[in-house]
Protein backbone atom coordinates (compact mmCIF):
# COMPACT_ATOMS: atom_id res chain seq x y z
CA UNK A 1 0.00 0.00 0.00
CA UNK A 2 2.82 2.47 1.14
CA UNK A 3 4.27 1.76 -2.78
CA UNK A 4 1.33 2.89 -4.61
CA UNK A 5 0.93 6.27 -1.98
CA UNK A 6 4.49 6.57 -3.24
CA UNK A 7 3.46 6.68 -7.12
CA UNK A 8 0.97 9.06 -6.47
CA UNK A 9 2.94 11.34 -4.60
CA UNK A 10 5.60 11.12 -7.89
CA UNK A 11 3.05 11.47 -10.25
CA UNK A 12 1.99 15.42 -8.21
CA UNK A 13 5.47 15.94 -7.78
CA UNK A 14 6.49 16.08 -11.65
CA UNK A 15 3.20 17.68 -12.69
CA UNK A 16 3.01 21.30 -11.05
CA UNK A 17 -1.03 21.27 -12.27
CA UNK A 18 -2.63 18.80 -14.05
CA UNK A 19 -4.87 20.64 -17.45
CA UNK A 20 -8.14 20.54 -17.32
CA UNK A 21 -10.70 19.74 -20.21
CA UNK A 22 -12.72 22.34 -21.30
CA UNK A 23 -16.71 22.30 -21.36
CA UNK A 24 -16.25 22.24 -25.01
CA UNK A 25 -14.01 19.58 -25.73
CA UNK A 26 -15.65 17.41 -23.18
CA UNK A 27 -19.52 17.70 -24.92
CA UNK A 28 -17.06 16.83 -28.13
CA UNK A 29 -15.78 14.08 -26.73
CA UNK A 30 -18.81 12.81 -25.07
CA UNK A 31 -20.92 12.86 -28.86
CA UNK A 32 -17.34 10.45 -30.61
CA UNK A 33 -19.38 7.16 -30.97
CA UNK A 34 -15.68 5.87 -31.94
CA UNK A 35 -14.41 6.03 -28.14
CA UNK A 36 -14.83 3.14 -26.17
CA UNK A 37 -15.04 2.95 -22.12
CA UNK A 38 -10.89 1.91 -21.93
CA UNK A 39 -10.65 5.60 -24.40
CA UNK A 40 -12.20 7.89 -21.86
CA UNK A 41 -10.48 6.08 -18.67
CA UNK A 42 -7.11 7.14 -20.40
CA UNK A 43 -8.60 10.56 -21.10
CA UNK A 44 -9.95 11.28 -17.55
CA UNK A 45 -6.38 9.72 -16.00
CA UNK A 46 -4.38 12.39 -18.01
CA UNK A 47 -7.11 14.89 -17.05
CA UNK A 48 -6.57 14.13 -13.53
CA UNK A 49 -2.92 13.57 -13.71
CA UNK A 50 -2.03 15.87 -16.48
CA UNK A 51 0.26 12.93 -18.15
CA UNK A 52 1.11 9.47 -17.42
CA UNK A 53 3.44 6.60 -18.88
CA UNK A 54 1.61 3.41 -20.42
CA UNK A 55 3.02 1.47 -17.74
CA UNK A 56 1.78 3.77 -15.33
CA UNK A 57 -1.90 3.64 -16.77
CA UNK A 58 -1.61 -0.06 -17.64
CA UNK A 59 -1.13 -0.90 -13.56
CA UNK A 60 -3.77 1.57 -12.64
CA UNK A 61 -6.39 -0.08 -15.27
CA UNK A 62 -5.75 -3.75 -14.52
CA UNK A 63 -4.97 -4.09 -17.91
CA UNK A 64 -1.89 -5.02 -20.43
CA UNK A 65 0.99 -2.20 -22.10
CA UNK A 66 0.21 -3.20 -25.03
CA UNK A 67 -3.93 -2.39 -24.89
CA UNK A 68 -2.89 0.72 -23.54
CA UNK A 69 -0.04 1.49 -26.18
CA UNK A 70 -2.91 0.82 -28.87
CA UNK A 71 -5.49 2.84 -27.06
CA UNK A 72 -2.92 5.51 -26.52
CA UNK A 73 -1.49 5.52 -30.47
CA UNK A 74 -5.82 6.00 -31.24
CA UNK A 75 -6.04 8.70 -29.16
CA UNK A 76 -2.90 10.39 -30.60
CA UNK A 77 -4.27 9.61 -34.26
CA UNK A 78 -7.27 11.53 -33.19
CA UNK A 79 -5.36 14.28 -31.97
CA UNK A 80 -6.58 14.44 -28.05
CA UNK A 81 -3.45 13.39 -26.65
CA UNK A 82 -0.23 14.20 -27.28
CA UNK A 83 3.75 13.13 -26.21
CA UNK A 84 4.44 15.51 -23.51
CA UNK A 85 7.76 14.05 -23.77
CA UNK A 86 10.11 11.05 -23.50
CA UNK A 87 13.15 9.84 -20.39
CA UNK A 88 15.03 6.61 -21.48
CA UNK A 89 12.19 4.30 -22.52
CA UNK A 90 9.11 6.00 -20.82
CA UNK A 91 6.82 8.10 -22.97
CA UNK A 92 4.82 10.66 -21.02
CA UNK A 93 1.29 11.21 -22.49
CA UNK A 94 -1.05 14.39 -21.99
CA UNK A 95 -3.79 15.76 -23.09
CA UNK A 96 -3.90 18.36 -26.04
CA UNK A 97 -5.14 21.56 -24.52
CA UNK A 98 -6.55 21.98 -28.18
CA UNK A 99 -7.24 19.15 -30.25
CA UNK A 100 -8.74 19.33 -33.93
CA UNK A 101 -11.69 16.28 -33.49
CA UNK A 102 -11.09 15.45 -37.26
CA UNK A 103 -11.19 11.60 -37.77
CA UNK A 104 -8.85 10.27 -40.53
CA UNK A 105 -11.08 10.40 -44.03
CA UNK A 106 -13.23 13.00 -43.17
CA UNK A 107 -13.70 16.25 -44.87
CA UNK A 108 -13.76 19.55 -43.06
CA UNK A 109 -16.08 21.97 -45.20
CA UNK A 110 -13.87 24.65 -44.83
CA UNK A 111 -11.32 22.78 -47.26
CA UNK A 112 -13.79 22.31 -50.23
Amino acid sequence: MASNINKKSKISENNSEPRRISQSITRKLSGMKELTTVHYKVILYLDGNGRGTQTEMSEHFGTTKQRINKICKELQSMDIIRVESTLGRNVFWELNPKPKFQIKGQIKLEDI
